[in-house]
């Protein structure tokens, strides 16, 4: 068992958090706490981002569809930015784009 996979959850979850707040960058977070970055990258994937959620619940976002024939997805984030993404789209092309502009 390596090292890293030794470490528990609650260890796990302080990493993923320092990491998300981008305040050094994520090599630099692994190296801080003695784990590699493709680990730190695995447990930054496989954990869910609780995006202003309270007592553990994921936060529900409201969707509102309009149109009769819709082909597009918009996406307005809290700046006033607005994203239009063609009916079809590759969800993972999205969920990258979205995760990069946070």
């Amino acid at each position: 068992m390596s090292k890293s996979s030794a470490r528990g959850v609650e260890f796990w979850a302080g990493v993923v958090a320092e990491a998300r707040q981008g305040a050094i960058p994520r090599a630099q977070v692994a190296a801080k706490h003695g784990v590699s970055d493709a680990a730190l990258k695995y447990h930054l994937y496989k954990s869910p981002r609780r995006m202003g959620a309270k007592g553990g619940a994921l936060a529900l976002l409201p969707v509102r569809l309009s149109g009769t024939a819709a082909k597009q997805v918009e996406l307005e984030l809290n700046a006033g930015l607005r994203l239009r993404f063609e009916e079809g789209c590759d969800p993972t092309y999205v969920a990258a784009l979205i995760s990069r502009l946070r």
